[in-house]
């Protein structure tokens, strides 16, 4: 992105902070990070300011000074609860005042991230594997009134529209216990110490269903293509790892990595067992010498409760992207265990 100026909406976010990565990187390129608090973690080179997206005042005063902004990634979301229908109403909001704010400026280019939701991955089976048009489902869905916003807007704007439909993400975030990954790890962790197997917690016809995931730094590289490259003006490009998984293939490599016995599927509410073992991850914590984050810090068990459910195929093609031009990919195997590594060397997980 040559002498542009990008704006970050949700910078502080799993999806925010990568791109935010991504974008700090070329010299050319102005990054402003928008967030509700302070950022945990800083990536050198964006400049961070505080933004209540849903105050219009507040956004309009804090965003004047960059009007001359040429393109928007908004990744944000409204506060939502796991295994709950996120409110479309109040999501759309947040986005309307970002674009009303930046829309009389300089804006060229505005990028939705929107996810397998879009699909209705979240809620049931759904036709597999998906494509960028395939009929909706009959649900409120943010992504949908969020998406229509961005095409009746930009119809006799200025600027166009780009959006981004990863599935569940791989990333080492260690300020984000929303994450596939650690909150696995502290599930693993937690068996280790209570003397059981790493059974699965999701039923059995999750454990043999197909799935896919999407690797962060691999999410940010489509992002910042689609921001640019004028032939995905308007455009929407499921973007997933290219490859294909079932958590009874990947379960048992987990289990050896923790040096635990792989167990059985024995489906239970990780988000009614786990919360109670939290003195016990204290206990490792200390011993271990690992770094200071509590359990809910570290691991969300609504968020991978929904995720190990799914007894459905989850595949999202990705053919489109490929024909319009975009080739990455990542090893999903390699991408989660390198992952785990990672967290283990920070000293978040033992």
């Amino acid at each position: 992105m040559a002498a542009q100026k990008a704006i970050i909406a949700g910078a502080t976010g799993a999806v925010g902070n990568a791109i935010a990565t991504r974008l700090a990187s070329d010299p050319d390129t102005t990054v402003v990070g928008l967030s509700r608090r302070q950022p945990a973690v800083v990536v050198p080179g964006v400049n961070y300011i505080q933004v209540d997206l849903d105050n219009r005042d507040n956004c309009r005063n804090a965003l004047e000074p960059h009007l001359d902004a040429t393109h928007v990634f908004y990744c944000g979301r409204a506060s939502h609860a796991e295994q709950t229908l996120e409110n479309a109403a109040g999501n759309l909001r947040l986005l309307e005042h970002l674009i009303d704010t930046l829309e009389p400026g300089l804006l060229q280019h505005a990028h939705l991230v929107q996810g397998g939701k879009v699909y209705g991955v979240h809620i049931g089976p759904f036709p597999s594997p998906a494509s960028e048009d395939d009929p909706r489902a009959p649900i409120e869905n943010f992504n949908y009134v969020q998406e229509d916003f961005l095409r009746a807007r930009s119809t006799h704007a200025s600027w166009t529209w780009s959006a981004s439909r990863p599935n569940t993400l791989v990333h080492y975030s260690p300020n984000n216990s929303r994450n596939l990954v650690s909150s696995i790890g502290a599930y693993a962790t937690l068996c280790k110490e209570l003397g059981a197997a790493f059974d699965f917690p999701g039923p059995e016809a999750a454990y043999h269903s197909i799935t896919q995931v999407t690797s962060l730094p691999l999410l940010a590289d489509a992002m910042a293509w689609m921001a640019t490259d004028n032939s995905c003006a308007n455009q929407a490009f499921n973007v997933t790892n290219g490859d294909v998984f079932r958590w009874s293939q990947l379960w048992p490599v987990i289990a050896a990595f923790f040096d635990l016995p792989c167990g059985s599927v024995r489906p239970m509410r990780l988000a009614d067992t786990m919360p109670i073992h939290a003195p016990l991850w204290n206990a490792v914590i200390r011993r271990d010498g690992l770094q200071p984050l509590a359990l809910e810090q570290v691991a969300n068990w609504g968020y991978l409760d929904a995720t190990l459910e799914r007894t459905w195929d989850e595949i999202l093609s990705t053919n489109k992207a490929r024909q319009f031009g975009f080739h990455g990919w990542a090893d999903t195997k390699e991408d989660v265990m390198t992952t785990f590594q990672r967290y283990r060397d920070s000293l978040t997980l033992p």
